[in-house]
């Protein structure tokens, strides 16, 4: 059985962006971008949708890597900032 949830999925997309990730409870996110932690988000999930906690939807579960782009830039991580495991691309 496949235990992978949609919010463990975009946890992961989140830290390719290089953003610190903490899932609090199984299916909400708290986001933080590492270089200015003032920059940070808690994200949860409504109706199949991707949600702050400001109620901006962020993207459908299903588009991890789409939703990760958009809080990525919403948290000021430059599109140069992908990283696959831990070196920066770009």
């Amino acid at each position: 059985m496949d235990t992978t949830t949609a919010p463990a999925i975009l946890a992961e997309q989140l830290r390719v962006w290089g953003l610190s990730v903490i899932n609090t409870d199984g299916q909400g996110l708290s986001v933080v971008n590492p270089p200015n932690p003032a920059c940070t988000e808690a994200v949860g999930t409504r109706d199949g949708l991707y949600v702050t906690g400001w109620g901006y939807e962020l993207g459908e579960s299903g588009d991890e890597v789409g939703t990760a782009q958009r809080l990525a830039f919403l948290l000021s991580r430059p599109s140069g900032w992908q990283t696959s495991g831990t070196e920066k691309q770009g």
